[in-house]
């Protein structure tokens, strides 16, 4: 699937990286690093391309920050894609669904916190450059670390497909390349000495790269949604026996010690995962439809995919230290304490920590009651919302923040008034204590579900109508189910 998506979009990206009209905007390199990821499917390919882009100088060192703070979130897709394989059932979607996204809520609200400090302050860039000027005289010599999952899979994946890593880490080369696909695999002088041999290499050169990364893309869905069948089928039949009472007992402990241990416990299994199989999407994606099935929690989720993004960092860190360029080592540390300050604010204290778990839930409880939404949500956040942002960039800087601001205001209010209706309503004008003073389409899905029920032709049928704007801080819905 990664191949796929290279295929479809790697010369789009090297379009991207050059353009400097859109690395004059911090909303737009963030938007910019969403859409590489999403793009390339590996957010450690792509800080790694961005590090090695700073060490380069096509790419200056603000931009880079914004750029890395976007990757965070793109890498993220790939999880919530497979959340979609539990959509038969609404309990395990509605779960699935809310164990995925809770890595994405993370995300996003560190970008909320980080990204305004860092465009007024500059706090990330100076910490980091403090850290390497302290460091400049010293040497070290580092290896990459080995990478058990690539090594497994390669010998599969070079039998349908291969491609040019090295054009994709060079817009410059990209750009004077006719096709992304490796062709030869042993070359002297420019002569091609061995041709390499894999299920495509017949129509390489004569089929549109395009054209072939739609038909991977394709095949690897379809690899993807049997693996899910079969993976979740397996992890049922492991519930019956003595498995999940095992977890249970292990992870839904009343202990208030052993909860907190918990929560960093998972932490370092997430980033000692992550670092083994070198891509927090491989573990994140692993562990959705484990918390579909209902062998681990929400709550037990979000320690892991925190560590994961702790632990994806590695990559970049290591490669930075090996080339010995300091704003290549500097980019990688911005990354490294954009994931730290983000679990620093995240997970420590019980009331923030409900934040991105009770959004999750939330929308989880809209996925299990209308299906399409889950569609929907994926096109809007990882496509539609960050093309918005990068079109509007290339017309005027001022359109992206006053773009920006109209979609964070009305949140920022919603989820504040959301919380005092819970707990404080008396605090409220009694017109604010319920949102029915809203027309429908902007406090219910069920409008939308009517529309499209006529577009269809069909009548989709939904467990209970969700309240997009309440129970933010619970994430349950009128049932009381989560």
């Amino acid at each position: 699937m990664s191949s796929a998506f290279r295929l479809l979009g790697g010369r789009q990206v090297g379009e991207l990286l050059s353009n400097n009209v859109v690395f004059a905007n911090p909303v737009a390199c963030l938007m910019m690093g969403v859409l590489l990821t999403v793009l390339v499917q590996s957010s450690s390919t792509s800080t790694s391309l961005i590090i090695t882009m700073v060490g380069a100088q096509i790419l200056e060192l603000r931009s880079s920050v914004y750029m890395i703070m976007g990757a965070n979130i793109g890498t993220t897709v790939t999880n919530t894609i497979v959340s979609l394989g539990q959509i038969g059932d609404r309990e395990e979607l509605e779960r699935a669904f809310a164990g995925a996204t809770v890595h994405d809520m993370f995300n996003w609200l560190t970008v909320l916190v980080l990204l305004p400090l860092e465009m007024a302050s500059g706090a990330l860039t100076s910490l980091t450059g403090l850290i390497v000027n302290s460091n400049a005289n010293s040497t070290i010599n580092v290896d990459k670390p080995p990478d058990f999952l690539k090594a497994i899979t390669s010998p599969f994946t070079g039998l349908v497909i291969r491609l040019d890593s090295k054009l994709l880490k060079d817009p410059e080369l990209l750009r004077n390349s006719s096709t992304l696909i490796k062709v030869c695999c042993k070359t002297s002088n420019s002569t091609c000495l061995e041709k390499c041999q894999f299920m495509f290499m017949e129509v390489a050169g004569h089929w549109a790269d395009a054209i072939i990364g739609g038909i991977l893309l394709a095949l690897s869905l379809a690899a993807l949604i049997g693996c899910l069948v079969g993976l979740v089928r397996i992890l049922r039949s492991l519930l019956e026996s003595k498995v999940k009472t095992t977890i249970e007992r292990v992870t839904r402990t009343e202990n208030r010690c052993l909860l907190f241990a918990m929560d960093y416990i998972s932490l370092l299994v997430g980033a000692g995962l992550t670092i083994l199989v070198q891509s927090s999407s491989v573990l994140t994606s692993a562990l959705t439809p484990l918390v579909g099935t209902g062998v681990i929690t929400v709550e037990i989720m979000y320690p892991l995919a925190l560590g994961s993004n702790l632990g994806t960092t590695t990559t970049g860190l290591l490669a930075a230290l090996a080339s010995g360029s300091d704003s290549s080592l500097q980019t990688a540390l911005v990354h490294l304490f954009f994931n730290l300050f983000g679990v620093l604010i995240w997970l420590p204290v019980p009331l923030l920590k409900r934040v991105p778990i009770a959004l999750a839930k939330k929308l989880g409880a809209a996925t299990a009651a209308y299906r399409w939404f889950a569609i929907v949500y994926i096109l809007i956040a990882f496509l539609l919302l960050p093309l918005m942002f990068f079109a509007l960039s290339l017309l005027h800087t001022a359109a992206v923040y006053v773009a920006f601001g109209l979609l964070v205001a009305p949140m920022l209010v919603a989820g504040v008034v959301g919380l005092l209706q819970t707990h404080r309503p008396d605090w409220l004008p009694e017109f604010l204590r319920t949102w029915d003073f809203l027309p429908e389409p902007l406090r219910s899905l069920a409008p939308y579900d009517r529309l499209l029920s006529r577009i269809c032709g069909c009548c989709c049928v939904k467990r209970n109508q969700v309240d997009i704007t309440a129970g933010i801080e619970s994430g349950k819905n009128s049932e009381g189910t989560v």
